[in-house]
């Protein structure tokens, strides 16, 4: 199915909505919105992180570091999908900016790197069922402990 194909083109506009409600969910504290872009069961490999198992878990892990800043911008692009029948892979690019608190207030910590997502069909619209972030690049500090 090529992606000019009217159900490839929809597919592929609803997983790159899921890919941009991530980073709007988290820059907007709805930690909530996330049911809508992660599947009960999904996995996160935040590589230097750790490995989150469940949407809870991956929720759970992202509130606790960024409400530890003033601000967050998450800016995503270079959004490449495949779709094939019920799974489909994407990447995308980040760029994060993340605002200090208190002794950090005038500082930000500035993320350049690279989602590598696992997507399923479900029967409430894609999912992400795996996600990888690989940083690629880390500049300022912000006193993050999470």
């Amino acid at each position: 199915m090529t992606t000019q194909e009217p159900q490839n083109f929809a597919d592929h506009l609803e997983i790159q909505q899921v890919i941009n409600l991530y980073a709007s969910a988290i820059d907007k504290h709805q930690w909530s919105a996330l049911d809508g872009v992660f599947t009960d069961d999904a996995v996160a490999n935040f590589i230097g992180i750790g490995v989150f198992e469940g949407r809870q878990a991956i929720a759970d892990l992202i509130a606790s570091v960024l409400t530890q800043c003033s601000a967050t911008q998450h800016l995503l692009g270079n959004i490449n999908i495949v779709v094939s029948g019920d799974t489909a892979t994407a990447t995308c690019y980040l760029s994060a900016l993340h605002v200090g608190l208190g002794d950090y207030a005038a500082e930000t910590l500035t993320v350049w790197g690279e989602y590598s997502d696992e997507l399923v069909r479900t029967a409430n619209g894609w999912r992400i069922a795996h996600r990888t972030l690989t940083s690629l690049h880390a500049t300022g500090d912000i006193g993050l402990n999470g």
